[in-house]
């Protein structure tokens, strides 16, 4: 193995970590995003609001596509690069709790997305 195999798996491997964060911020400010949206809002609010929805969207959905991707090189060279001697086997239940809490939270921000895309539909139709 060449050794800018390594760096390229570490980097990899630090990249899903930050498509992790990003998509926890994302589902975040969409989040805020909805929840200070002014009920008698102005065509303007209106667009504005589609146009943060939607590139917010387009990060999120990268960084999903990007934890999945990254994903698999980081399984299969887990043992060689992150395994900790240290914490043992013990390591293999913490990452399960991590990626139970990260499918829940996963799956509740996708729920929240797909109801703030019908109010986003709703907009469009209404600006055209």
């Amino acid at each position: 193995m060449t050794p800018m195999i390594p760096v390229i798996i570490m980097s990899i491997n630090y990249s899903h970590d930050i498509a992790t964060a990003l998509l926890a911020v994302s589902g975040a400010f969409l989040w805020m995003l909805s929840s200070l949206y002014p009920p008698e809002a102005s065509s303007h609010v209106e667009r504005y609001f589609v146009a943060a929805y939607q590139g917010i969207t387009r990060i999120a959905k990268l960084s999903l596509f990007w934890i999945l991707a990254a994903g698999v090189p980081r399984i299969v060279f887990y043992t060689q690069y992150e395994w900790s001697d240290a914490a043992g086997n013990l390591q293999v239940v913490a990452i399960i709790i991590k990626h139970v809490v990260m499918f829940l939270l996963v799956g509740t921000g996708l729920f929240y997305w797909h109801k703030l895309a019908k109010r986003i539909k709703q907009l469009q139709l209404k600006h055209g």
